[in-house]
């Protein structure tokens, strides 16, 4: 798998841009600042309005209450502090095959 990182501080215009550009499989989101509940939601949206179909997941300081409201929104998984890389891979691994 390859992995294209983005850097910090993308806004979800450019995450998306990128995106699109790179012909990526999936999009991993990483959020501390607690800014998910507004950023997420648009990565999601323009990635729509993009046609896209690509699967996203995502990491960080996430309350639970959240987490419910982006996985109805369509983050396929989020994944809070003290998650195993083997299951964020294992999780990714997933997402990328697509549905089964």
């Amino acid at each position: 798998m390859e992995v294209i990182y983005a850097g910090l501080r993308q806004t979800p215009e450019e995450i998306v841009r990128a995106a699109i550009e790179e012909d990526v499989d999936l999009v991993g989101l990483s959020i501390l600042s607690g800014a998910h509940m507004a950023l997420f939601p648009r990565v999601l949206r323009l990635l729509k309005k993009e046609g896209g179909k690509i699967p996203v997941f995502a990491g960080g300081i996430i309350p639970d209450e959240d987490a419910r409201r982006l996985r109805r929104l369509g983050i396929r998984a989020i994944f809070g502090p003290g998650t195993s890389l083997s299951e964020i891979v294992r999780t990714a691994e997933q997402l990328a095959r697509g549905p089964a």
